[in-house]
């Protein structure tokens, strides 16, 4: 499973580490861990993103090892590339831009489903919960010890990719897992308090705001907010701090899915999809150009903000009903 993987990394000597555009904790832990990982067999390895690291997940870079892409600062020429936590080329921004103008080597250690095999390397495990839960086995079958820093970096990559263990990717193996990685070190007090806890009041006043254009459809079934620009600049509220929305409204009760419409620049909107029950966000985010998930996608569109809903909610809609009509249909005799 891990051979190819284990080749490339052992065929080349420097190494940058790289992870999707407006990274979240999972996505972070997981790239740091994937450099320590690298290190541990002796090798060099550095983390460049195309976006800075959220001021508010900060604490998972405590000593700001991860750099942004920009003058100065890219993959040398010496440089292999491993990608993780990123289906899509597309989803690495200036990053991927750059590897697609100047190739190289590079690998691809992700769990979503929609992995189009980008890479000249594959590990992809769609059953996985978590990319960072790849990684803990990936260090096992390396031999490399979980250091606190280690543990650390899969514990918070795997508790956000899960829901905080909410998700329905969560199983026996996925808390095994989380128990190891805290008597290794990692502490689950202090990571789950800083990732819901230390919540800016730009945020809460922004999050009150979207709240109070809460639409429901589909009697009751589909739940979908949006959020401007202008919005966030009001509150002072950058991409990070969108996080957790659309969760918050997938729990309102009888809902199927939830959906954010969030202005990423002008004329462009991204869509993220939350599902409960058998309605497939990567199906829905396939259809709009993304992917993901079976409950948890997103996609991007080269639309405006007040145009998306009228293109996206009937593709929702009509998930919903199969959904539904699927449950009701009668056991063939």
């Amino acid at each position: 499973m891990f051979e190819p993987l284990t080749h490339f990394v052992d065929s080349h000597s420097r190494f940058v580490v790289t992870t999707h555009v407006n990274p979240d904790c999972d996505a972070l832990g997981s790239a740091l861990a994937m450099a320590h990982l690298i290190r541990a067999r002796g090798k060099a390895a550095r983390v460049i993103n195309s976006d800075p690291t959220p001021e508010r997940f900060g604490f998972v870079d405590p000593d700001g090892e991860i750099l942004v892409f920009g003058d100065g600062v890219h993959p040398e020429a010496d440089e292999a590339v491993v990608v993780v936590d990123v289906g899509d080329l597309k989803r690495l921004g200036k990053v991927g831009e750059f590897l697609d103008s100047s190739p190289r080597p590079f690998a691809c250690v992700d769990h979503h489903k929609s992995n189009t095999g980008f890479a000249e390397v594959n590990l992809v495990q769609p059953d996985a919960p978590a990319t960072g839960m790849i990684l803990a086995h990936l260090a096992k079958a390396w031999g490399i010890p979980l250091t606190p820093e280690l543990a650390s970096q899969l514990y918070i990559a795997i508790y956000t990719d899960t829901g905080g263990f909410r998700f329905s990717n969560t199983d026996a193996e996925t808390l095994s897992m989380a128990a190891e990685l805290v008597r290794a070190g990692a502490d689950p007090s202090y990571l789950a308090t800083e990732f819901h806890e230390n919540i800016p009041v730009g945020r809460v006043r922004l999050f009150s705001q979207v709240l109070s254009n809460l639409h429901i459809e589909e009697g009751g079934r589909i739940v979908w907010v949006s959020v401007t620009l202008a919005e966030m600049d009001a509150h002072g509220c950058d991409r990070s701090d969108i996080e957790g929305f659309v969760e918050y409204i997938r729990g309102i009760e009888g809902i199927d899915v939830a959906v954010l419409f969030r202005e990423s620049d002008p004329g462009k909107t991204k869509l993220s999809f939350r599902s409960r029950h058998d309605v497939d966000c990567s199906h829905l985010a396939q259809r709009f150009g993304g992917g993901g998930h079976y409950h948890a996608a997103g996609a991007n569109l080269d639309v405006p903000l007040e145009a998306a809903p009228a293109l996206v909610l009937p593709a929702v809609a009509e998930a919903v009903r199969r959904s539904h009509g699927a449950r009701r249909a009668p056991a063939p005799a």
